[in-house]
């Protein structure tokens, strides 16, 4: 399991980050609340601003969790040696 960690634990980052271009997708298309909902209102009636934040809304929780993560994988992987420290 050691050995395995690193690896598991950037499979898990990525299925993050998945999982975020997901639920953008799924808010835009299907969504009657939420920032996809928004966004997709703030198109129709032209508010740049709505479209804006719910634009920066999303950036920002998508690097929250990024960040998350990378702090979860820097903990519990200390002891590995890497190439690149991004």
């Amino acid at each position: 399991m050691p050995a395995a960690l690193p690896q598991l634990l950037v499979g898990a980052r990525i299925g993050l980050t998945q999982a975020w271009l997901f639920l953008v997708a799924a808010e835009l298309l299907a969504s009657t609340k939420g920032l996809g909902f928004l966004l997709t209102e703030g198109q129709q009636i032209s508010r740049t601003d709505e479209i804006l934040a719910a634009v920066l809304l999303f950036a920002v929780c998508g690097k929250v969790s990024e960040s998350g993560m990378r702090l979860i994988e820097r903990r519990l992987v200390a002891w590995t040696d890497t190439l690149a420290t991004s």
